[in-house]
């Protein structure tokens, strides 16, 4: 009951800031631009146009809303904070998996994909859920590997936020009217340390510093 009642608080505070958020998006080239725009617009279960979205989790909160009813599928903690969060997903039109690099990683593996290979998008907090920050777990590339699905690395730069600096990671939290930066990288294959290396190097643009 608990988790059911703070993951609907959650999800009214998220969607409420989500509403007054300025979103814009940046692409190392134009041909990344179209590729992403034509995978994002396909809202049908489909293995041609899905990928894999790989972000820190100290940017989690900041890309919620941009990503809701997308058919996109999130892998959440089985621990009770990820019971709230699984709750704020589903009430965000999310598709949750649940599992942990910790615990139960087999079966969270598994799960995801099957659903990548059914056509679902999926978005991992690469570093997650415990750390150690910015550094990339195996799991988005064994599954990426598995279905012949490409990643999508992603950083999220917001004007106006909130960072809990006692977190491991970090997290961020938009805070109403800010804007939001969303900058990618290249849409492919990577291994577990070039999507570090790639995530790292994503930067904000000048104009939002």
């Amino acid at each position: 009951m608990r988790e059911r009642i703070f993951g609907f608080l959650g999800f009214l505070i998220v969607r409420s800031i989500g509403l007054t958020l300025r979103v814009k998006t940046h692409f190392p080239d134009d041909k990344t631009a179209v590729e992403f725009q034509r995978r994002f617009a396909n809202k049908d279960l489909s293995t041609e146009l899905n990928y894999l979205l790989a972000f820190w989790h100290q940017d989690e909160l900041c890309l919620l809303n941009y990503w809701r009813k997308r058919n996109l599928s999130v892998l959440i903690s089985i621990s009770k904070d990820g019971e709230i969060m699984n709750r704020l997903a589903q009430n965000l039109g999310y598709k949750p998996v649940r599992g942990s690099s910790s615990k139960r990683a087999v079966s969270g593996l598994i799960a995801a994909i099957r659903k990548v290979k059914v056509g679902y998008t999926m978005a991992f907090a690469v570093d997650g859920p415990r750390g150690p920050i910015y550094q990339v777990k195996e799991g988005i590339c064994a599954i990426s590997n598995k279905t012949k699905t490409p990643i999508v690395p992603v950083r999220a730069f917001c004007s106006h936020v909130k960072i809990f600096e006692k977190s491991w990671n970090k997290a961020k939290f938009p805070l109403p009217f800010a804007r939001v930066d969303l900058v990618f990288g290249p849409i492919k294959h990577y291994d577990t340390s070039d999507l570090q290396t790639q995530l790292n190097a994503l930067s904000a643009p000048i104009s939002s510093r």
